[in-house]
């Protein structure tokens, strides 16, 4: 069972459309989106980025996932959306274990294969076996009253790797944040768009508005700043940002997040996948379990952009589209799409 929740940050990182574009930052996005997951966290590389709270909950990831129950698929899908106020599920489960007081050191939701929300507790195994049928009937609790019947939960004792990290890797990573955050305020006076370091590779990437000019300057300072910490040469690279792009690429983020929670936490939507592109515009993309050859993958697929659409027409959710013009793909399990 612990090879899963090793598993879990791999498959979160994968993707099996490869004809699907995804923007250049996904990977970074998704890092994040596993690392806000963990309570206790390791570092091995420090990425700062403004306003970076995305939501993306799931790449392709194959989960064939067919209920016979929806064989006879009613006129018209539930209204979608009943949650916007909430909080996406797992940040819900997170801060209801820790308000209990439960050691539980993260929570995540595989797509591989079925839909499971894992759970590792950390603690003696006694510990484990005492709060484990808790912690699981809490999970349970908050998908029934959501509705989220597609989730089954797993419930792991966290088992520690002595050989997951040296003591020369633990000296990097504290290296690392020693510069990172010494170079945190350089981030903050030029309002830079992102930073990274790499002490194996000698590199700090910056990320600046395409309309900044200061470069020289920038680079001058962060040097100045690395000298005074370390003896080690770092080369300062520069990559130019179109900010507006980057907004409506994170504002996309947060839309497929807040659609993907109801439509993957429920078997009626019959939702396997999600992705999304904001090249050269906007477009949402939901990959289904049904054929394309199933009788009524047609049918469901236009029903599911109906309820799409309209969830999206909404006057909380227009704020967030912000006029953009977008598109809804609906794929089948074999990639076809059927909307």
């Amino acid at each position: 069972m612990e090879d899963k929740f090793k598993k879990l940050r791999g498959s979160m990182t994968a993707t099996v459309l490869n004809d699907i574009m995804f923007d250049k930052t996904l990977e970074q996005k998704i890092q994040y989106r596993i690392q806000t997951q963990s309570f206790k966290k390791k570092k091995n590389k420090f990425i700062y980025y403004i306003s970076a709270s995305v939501l993306l909950f799931a790449l392709f990831i194959g989960s064939a996932f067919v209920s016979p129950a929806m064989a006879k698929v009613a006129s018209k899908l539930p209204y979608l959306g009943q949650f916007f106020e909430s909080k996406d599920i797992v940040m819900v489960m997170s801060e209801e274990f820790l308000e209990k007081g439960y050691n539980v050191g993260s929570v995540g939701v595989s797509y591989q294969g079925k839909k499971e929300v894992l759970i590792v507790i950390e603690g003696s195994a006694s510990y484990f076996n005492k709060v484990k049928v808790d912690v699981e009937s809490t999970a349970l609790s908050i998908l029934k009253s959501r509705d989220y019947d597609a989730y089954s939960v797993v419930v792991s004792k966290y088992e520690s790797d002595k050989d997951e990290i040296t003591p020369e890797q633990e000296e990097r990573i504290k290296k690392e944040s020693e510069l990172f955050t010494a170079l945190d305020g350089v981030f903050k006076k030029y309002q830079l768009a992102g930073l990274s370091l790499n002490a194996d590779k000698k590199v700090v990437d910056i990320e600046i508005p395409d309309t900044d000019t200061r470069m020289s300057e920038i680079e001058q300072k962060v040097q100045s700043v690395l000298k005074t910490k370390t003896d080690e040469t770092y080369t300062v690279k520069f990559k130019k940002v179109n900010m507006n792009k980057r907004d409506q690429d994170r504002r996309w983020a947060e839309i497929l997040g807040l659609v993907g929670d109801e439509l993957m936490g429920k078997k009626v939507y019959k939702v396997t996948g999600l992705g999304y592109s904001v090249y050269p515009s906007p477009e949402i993309i939901f990959k289904t379990s049904l054929k394309k050859s199933d009788p009524e993958a047609k049918k469901h697929a236009k029903e599911l952009e109906k309820v799409i659409g309209e969830y999206l027409a909404t006057e909380k959710m227009q704020a967030k589209v912000k006029g953009d013009s977008y598109k809804i793909t609906i794929r089948s399990k074999d990639y076809k799409k059927i909307n």
